[in-house]
């Protein structure tokens, strides 16, 4: 009988907790974590691995609530497979704005080019590091209204979910797969490092630097134009 009074008392505490939280627009996760309903989280972590960054991507996409931003040089099929566009289609299906910073500098006039049409094209000895655009500018012209390509140039690699946390490592999250070990020592080439962030500023400026990016798609300069992200 105690336990049932217990779990009423905090399933009528966690209603009066969303009401709160719903009425004055509060951060849940904080909000929460002051009132001793969560347990806080560290304001940074380190994950290992390309598991590590590949985990918090799912995580972002299957639990934002209004945006999140990717940032990764190149995008391929080995890692933008039917497990990340079920995730990319279910948050656009739930309302959330993606924004993708994609291509590397150096291949940007190289690998990447313009037809005489405006429509963007790759080289065919490089095609593989960008074998997945083709799905991303399908997938866009579907959510035109919440996919938004970028590209940006650069050499970075990020994710920030809405400004509840940030990832900032060096794996390319859309572009290595993660590797299937089947040995007994370490995989060196699946030997990543990355952090995550729950800090707001480290957060905002993230995103303050993915939205100053010049987006290169339509440029005629596109060799010689300085790259921000």
């Amino acid at each position: 009988m105690q336990n049932s009074k217990d779990l009423r008392a905090i399933s009528q505490l966690l209603k009066q907790a969303q009401t709160m939280i719903d009425k004055y627009n509060l951060p849940p996760q904080k909000f929460l974590e002051q009132l001793g309903l969560l347990q806080s989280q560290p304001e940074t972590e380190i994950v290992f691995e390309k598991t590590g960054g590949r985990f918090h991507l799912f995580k972002a996409l299957e639990e934002a609530k209004e945006r999140v931003v990717i940032k990764c040089p190149w995008a391929s099929d080995r890692a933008i497979d039917n497990d990340l566009m079920l995730r990319l289609n279910y948050a656009l299906d739930q309302g959330v704005q993606i924004d993708l910073g994609w291509g590397y500098q150096y291949d940007i006039g190289t690998v990447i080019k313009q037809d005489r049409h405006g429509n963007l094209t790759f080289a065919a000895e490089a095609q593989y590091r960008y074998s997945a655009m083709s799905k991303l500018f399908q997938l866009q012209k579907r959510y035109s209204d919440r996919l938004h390509l970028k590209l940006t140039g650069g050499h970075s690699k990020y994710f920030v979910c809405d400004r509840q946390f940030a990832y900032v490592g060096s794996h390319n999250i859309l572009s290595s797969t993660i590797p299937n070990l089947k040995i007994a020592y370490p995989d060196l080439q699946g030997d990543e490092t990355g952090t995550i962030h729950r800090k707001l500023d480290i957060i905002q400026k993230l995103i303050n630097r993915y939205d100053q990016a010049i987006d290169l798609t339509n440029s005629n300069m596109l060799s010689t134009m300085r790259l921000t992200a």
